[in-house]
């Protein structure tokens, strides 16, 4: 304190400089012009007011003060992208995946490969649901609270504490727990089936975020089996950070830890598949009776929500979800007549729109009476399709005034859907070996 009394004007320049070295630095980890990247422009500023005027500094030398903070800013920010990876340059930039293969290597033999399906997971039981939502909400690379960095847990113990008796009178509601681990559990077998089919002997699991089997079950059986090479291939058609780029980063994380000799293959994509798109027409034929008209139906496709910050970070799931839907209506040979909107937005923050809940209300307000909801993001029935769309929504609408409501069933083991995930194993490993593969030696950052 003696030294500020004494020297009051270098301690406000170097505070000045100091200070946004740190706040500069903070500042090139954010898209410029963003809410923080202007945070923490001015974040040093309430310090150095307090500074000037307790040490009775004139307010002419604010211009001083000012252009050190400048210098301070420049110099942080500098030294943060010197240390930048290409990707977190990238990622700023919002430079998508350029889907350039990676090194070469030559195929495996079949028994060396394990394929892990990835998902989120699911409470079996009522007494579960508690944990999984405070894993889910802990979780930073899908949920991102106002400074995450100090009060994650604690946002994320609040939400279970408004959410959490809601959330289990809700699973109630479909049994007392969600059916994704049967209903992953019969895909992984039906898959494996196909391959089989296909004279591939190639060995299939499943691994979830946050229930059981959670991604160090996984790796502990990857390795438990002698398998050398991993294929992650995703139950979330359409790929985002926060789905399929979460579940990679737990999964390499989980062997970077305990078996580090591990490969992974690059995780294939097929939300534009002609199987899997059949797939969806023919459960949305099935809604609709021999003595019907599927013209008479309108027809609101429902996604998962995604926070908007995502989109803004260069995320492709909208884009791959209307690349979905655009082959499914050309399929039905539909030029109008149907929407896309998202559902299960959580938490205080902006999500991607139109809400679906928002959509029956416009819907209704024209007039439309009979309605049609495909769960077009899912590929099981479980607490979103099964509670929140055919028991919730389903109530909107009626108290709306829609009188004929249906929802088409997920496509869960339908023939085309397999025949897609099998197809995309055979892009990744084709079944002439000799050939060659590429190895995903990627850090998925979320």
């Amino acid at each position: 304190m003696a030294i500020i009394q004494q020297h009051p004007y270098w301690t406000l320049i170097i505070t000045a400089f100091v200070l946004n070295i740190a706040c500069g630095f903070i500042r090139q980890g954010w898209p410029k012009f963003s809410f923080k990247w202007f945070l923490w422009i001015h974040a040093s500023i309430p310090v150095l007011i307090y500074l000037r005027i307790s040490s009775g500094i004139s307010g002419a030398f604010i211009p001083v003060t000012l252009m050190m903070a400048i210098l301070g800013q420049i110099a942080g920010s500098r030294y943060r992208r010197k240390k930048m990876t290409v990707k977190d340059q990238e990622a700023l930039e919002q430079i998508p995946d350029l889907l350039i293969p990676g090194e070469k290597l030559t195929v495996p033999t079949d028994p060396e490969v394990m394929i892990v399906l990835m998902n989120m997971g699911g409470p079996r039981t009522n007494a579960e649901v508690r944990p999984f939502l405070l894993r889910l909400f802990n979780d930073d690379l899908i949920i991102r609270f106002p400074l995450s960095a100090f009060l994650q847990s604690f946002f994320a113990w609040l939400l279970v504490k408004a959410r959490g008796k809601a959330t289990e009178e809700r699973y109630q509601l479909i049994g007392g727990g969600s059916p994704i681990l049967k209903a992953t559990a019969k895909q992984a077998f039906a898959l494996g089936k196909e391959l089989k089919r296909r004279g591939r002997k190639i060995a299939v699991t499943f691994s979830f975020n946050y229930s059981w089997p959670l991604p160090e079950d996984t790796i502990r059986k990857v390795k438990r089996e002698g398998k050398k090479y991993v294929l992650p291939l995703s139950l979330y058609p359409h790929y985002s950070a926060a789905t399929t780029g979460s579940n990679i980063f737990y999964l390499k994380e989980e062997s970077r830890k305990s078996y580090p000799e591990a490969v992974f293959f690059k995780t294939p994509s097929y939300y534009t598949h002609d199987s899997y798109i059949e797939a969806f027409v023919d459960r949305i034929r099935e809604r609709i009776r021999p003595d019907e008209n599927l013209d008479d139906f309108f027809i609101l496709f429902s996604a998962h929500g995604l926070p908007l910050y995502f989109l803004t970070q260069g995320d492709p799931y909208p884009f791959q979800i209307a690349e979905t839907v655009r082959k499914i209506v050309d399929r039905l040979e539909r030029p109008g007549g149907w929407v896309v909107s998202y559902q299960s937005d959580v938490g205080p923050l902006q999500w991607i729109k139109p809400s679906t809940e928002s959509m029956l209300h416009a819907l209704a307000r024209r007039g439309i009476k009979k309605l049609l909801v495909v769960p077009v993001s899912f590929v099981t029935d479980h607490i979103e399709t099964s509670c929140e769309i055919d028991i919730e929504y389903r109530k909107v609408a009626e108290d709306l005034g829609i009188t004929d409501f249906r929802m088409s069933r997920a496509i869960e083991t339908h023939p085309g859907f397999i025949r897609a995930l099998a197809d995309a194993v055979e892009t990744v490993l084709p079944a002439e070996h000799g050939v060659t593969a590429f190895e995903d030696r990627s850090v998925v950052t979320g």
